[in-house]
């Protein structure tokens, strides 16, 4: 009894500090939002901040949750109550099927997220990409972001560019930049992690909104512009952005999907501890 007690208490300890794990995670994203923009790639028509800010508390709820659950399960470990045993186990089983749930519908999403998404690109890009009225300034910024984390330029390579809307009106006003600024590589003092947690420390409590790829410190940005490839080449990137995109959708949602079916799995052994030891007490009240 003592030792299925005992393991019944690590076990929720465990669970209690992933439910701390998810919170800090939730927290995070909330104090850096900029892998929204990422996500706006994939959704249409979602604003950045709305997204990511979905996500985050999301998880804080669920982190809260779990919270809820390891604090019900010390106090069946440390205290032999079958009333608050069933309460855990039912809490247990309801969270393992949210989470199974919760992964399946992010397989589907990402799924439809990556079905046709080339063409969803190029045409957005095409018609859209710009800082004008007619243009999707939240789409624009998401694309400049990718650009500036994944070092890429363009859909699939730098040329993408040429004819659409933005360039037109590049030309037409006299500017005549052949691809955005943030195609153009960077200052080697500008190029810096903006996710670590020191670059995030300091935007939060010293209010310094540092977001390089609105405000690009240019290594040369007239050979960036410059039409004679041999030029721009070592001032422009040259990739295209979809695939570094794609990849990343797919790790960030493999790793959810294996974290949600591993966790599960934990529970369900947490469950059949439980199960072992409301028999033992049902003995113990009958006997």
């Amino acid at each position: 009894m003592k030792c299925l007690k005992g393991v019944l208490f690590i076990f929720n300890l465990l669970i209690w500090l992933s439910g701390c794990t998810v919170m800090v995670i939730g927290a995070w994203l909330l104090m850096e939002p900029s892998k929204g923009h990422l996500l706006n790639i994939f959704a249409p028509h979602a604003i950045p901040t709305e997204t990511i800010y979905f996500v985050a508390y999301s998880l804080l709820a669920t982190g809260f949750t779990i919270l809820i659950v390891s604090f019900f399960g010390c106090r069946v470990a440390l205290r032999e109550s079958h009333c608050i045993l069933v309460i855990y186990m039912s809490l247990l089983i309801i969270l393992i099927v949210t989470e199974l749930v919760t992964a399946a519908v992010l397989g589907i999403m990402m799924y439809r997220a990556l079905s046709g998404l080339e063409v969803r690109l190029m045409e957005r890009m095409s018609e859209y990409y710009g800082y004008n009225v007619s243009s999707d300034v939240s789409f624009t910024h998401s694309l400049d972001y990718a650009q500036y984390k994944f070092n890429c330029c363009g859909i699939y390579s730098d040329r993408d560019y040429n004819g659409t809307a933005w360039w037109r009106e590049s030309h037409f006003s006299g500017g005549k930049r052949q691809v955005p600024l943030t195609c153009c590589i960077f200052k080697e003092a500008e190029i810096k992690n903006t996710g670590s947690p020191m670059s995030v420390v300091s935007r939060v409590f010293y209010k310094n909104n540092e977001k390089p790829w609105l405000y690009p410190q240019l290594k040369d940005e007239s050979a960036c512009q410059s039409q004679d490839a041999t030029v721009h080449e070592r001032f422009r990137h040259k990739e295209g952005c979809l695939d570094k995109v794609k990849n990343w959708i797919q790790y960030e949602s493999l790793v959810v999907i294996l974290f949600g079916v591993v966790f599960a799995s934990a529970q369900a052994i947490g469950i059949i501890i439980s199960a072992f030891l409301c028999r033992r007490i049902m003995n113990m009240q009958t006997g």
